[in-house]
């Protein structure tokens, strides 16, 4: 118990970095308080020996110093809550904003390392449930303490007693333990299945319009009551253990207190101990049984709120240990010169790109076409320096892209995606995420064509848009998501399906958007859309992970038949 428990205390300490002053001072007034409570039987002893001797004047002195005990105990207690609150409002801004700031380096496979259930949930209950761990640390160091204590006292007043008492506790405490350590397994796996409901549940939100048009939610019901019912199982065998802890082990302790007493009454019958020892003892047994109980109470708990730790651990730790890239290239003069140079790439075992080679200049839209699967999302996301190359290298103006420092890349390279994601908050905040200038957000609005639709609504800029902006087009969400790009200043523009699910008229607006933004960017483009692909400077055609040919549309059609073939599809 005791390496465990200075293992978490460690692991809490290393996520939690500040020093607090709230900290130190609950520590110390909580174990001066937890010591001043032991004078409780102490006086009370001395009350009833005073009364039962006669002297009265002795026993109001110890019953004023019994009321000073008290209201000095209380206001202890009140000051240990104030200090630890205080402790805990700033540790949760602090590992709250930890854990999101790791979730900004995940790559592209983190659901399947972690499942988004589990990150919602770390991210509110977890962070809540560690709240405690250092009180709860604290408080069981100080109990221990505060047990060692009661067996001097029993040491020095009956040395059989106090064998007696060790005894009991030491065979309680074995029991407890193998309870203690049944009921962590099974909190750990009933974890695991509320990550699994919660992340059911939030897919069946994104998926609500396809549930209903199919008809599948008697049968995602069926797979929630299988995990519904696995955490019931790990429930109740959690529960069994801490109950059958806290009453059928607890027995121990509570046969033992009717031996202890049968045994003081010997002991007094044959003059061995006065009844001021007597009561003392009897006392400070109860208050041993509190310890003990205490110690186990907060060794579940320690337990329990561990498995919050690791589980947010698990998180950071892989968010941190995410790709990180950060090169010492620090000129942010870039023309937005991109060449591939024989570069491969595979996920896992499986070969995507197989040393392809291209160069996408400024002032032109370089299109890449292909069947789905042959590599062309993979060149977007190492553009983005989601992931290394297996081989072969990426330049940008002659410089190999994994030099450029992290602000200079991501201040030059920005995408629009087939599924842009827009916020649940005003137009203006959208853009504000970038670029908070108003005049240059109206400027980059008008420029990709929405201004006006924008001025069309009744509060304009201030429109408060649904998450994922689903109450205005599909269009529209897409002009905005390119204003938003425009906002970045990035030199290079990579745009992912942008047209597919669009309009004939919205379509024809971006392919005149893109023939005006090349006059000042480097534009890479995947589509299927043939008017896209007949308006490009420069096709690159991939097949199998391998670059079948290149070139303009013109030329391809008439002397490529893999071109010409994919184009009819």
């Amino acid at each position: 118990m005791f390496k465990r428990n200075i293992k978490i205390t460690k692991d809490y300490f290393s996520l939690i970095k500040f020093k607090n002053k709230y900290l130190i001072i609950f520590i110390i007034v909580d174990l001066i308080n937890v010591l001043v409570s032991l004078f409780v039987p102490y006086f009370i002893s001395l009350i009833v020996e005073s009364v039962t001797n006669g002297f009265y004047d002795k026993s109001f002195t110890f019953l004023t110093l019994l009321g000073i005990t008290y209201l000095f105990n209380k206001v202890g207690s009140y000051c240990t809550n104030w200090c630890y609150a205080n402790f805990f409002k700033e540790a949760y801004v602090e590992v709250h904003s930890t854990l999101v700031n790791s979730i900004y380096n995940f790559d592209e496979e983190y659901s399947k390392k972690i499942p988004i259930g589990k990150i919602i949930n770390s991210s509110n209950t977890d962070i809540i449930n560690i709240a405690e761990i250092p009180s709860f640390i604290i408080e069981l160091s100080v109990e221990i303490v505060k047990l060692l204590i009661i067996y001097i006292v029993f040491i020095r007043k009956n040395f059989l007693v106090a064998l007696y008492v060790i005894s009991i506790d030491f065979l309680y405490y074995n029991f407890a333990r193998k309870c203690n350590d049944k009921n962590s397994f099974y909190l750990k796996k009933q974890r695991i299945y509320a990550d699994k409901i919660t992340g059911l549940l939030s897919q069946i939100l994104v998926g609500l319009k396809d549930i209903k048009c199919f008809g599948i939610g008697d049968k995602l019901n069926n797979k929630l009551d299988g995990y519904r019912k696995k955490w019931q199982e790990n429930y109740f065998l959690k529960r069994k253990y801490y109950f059958s802890r806290k009453t059928l082990v607890n027995l121990i302790i509570d046969f033992g207190k009717v031996t202890l007493y049968f045994i003081m009454i010997i002991f007094l019958m044959n003059g061995i101990i006065q009844i001021a020892t007597f009561l003392l003892l009897i006392s400070y047994y109860d208050k041993a049984k509190e310890s003990i109980n205490s110690i186990m109470n907060f060794d579940v708990s320690i337990r329990g709120e561990s498995v919050s730790l690791y589980r947010i651990n698990e998180i950071i730790n892989y968010g941190n240990n995410a790709l990180k890239l950060d090169g010492m290239i620090h000129n942010d003069e870039i023309s937005g010169i991109i060449e591939f140079q024989n570069v491969s790439f595979k996920y896992g075992k499986i070969p995507i790109l197989k040393k392809i080679s291209f160069v996408a200049k400024p002032n032109q839209v370089t299109t890449i076409i292909g069947k789905t699967g042959t590599g062309k999302s993979t060149i977007f996301n190492l553009l983005l320096r989601l992931y290394k190359v297996d081989s072969g290298k990426i330049l940008i103006d002659n410089l190999n892209i994994y030099d450029y420092s992290k602000d200079v890349y991501k201040s030059n390279i920005s995408i629009v995606n087939q599924k842009t994601f827009i916020f649940n908050m005003s137009i203006k905040s959208n853009l504000s995420l970038i670029d908070s200038n108003k005049k240059r957000q109206i400027n980059a609005c008008k420029r990709v064509g929405i201004h006006d639709f924008i001025m069309s609504l009744p509060d304009g800029y201030n429109t408060i848009l649904k998450e994922d902006a689903t109450n205005i087009s599909g269009g529209q969400k897409q002009l905005l998501s390119l204003a938003r790009a425009l906002l970045t200043t990035s030199e290079i523009i990579l745009l992912d399906e942008v047209t597919s699910s669009l309009d004939p008229n919205t379509t024809n607006k971006i392919i005149m958007l893109l023939d005006d933004l090349k006059t000042d960017h480097t534009l890479i483009v995947i589509t299927h859309n043939k008017d896209i692909m007949k308006a490009t400077d420069k096709l690159i055609v991939l097949n199998n992970g391998k670059i079948e040919c290149t070139g303009k549309h013109e030329d391809l059609i008439k002397n490529n038949e893999f071109y010409r073939q994919l184009y009819n599809k």
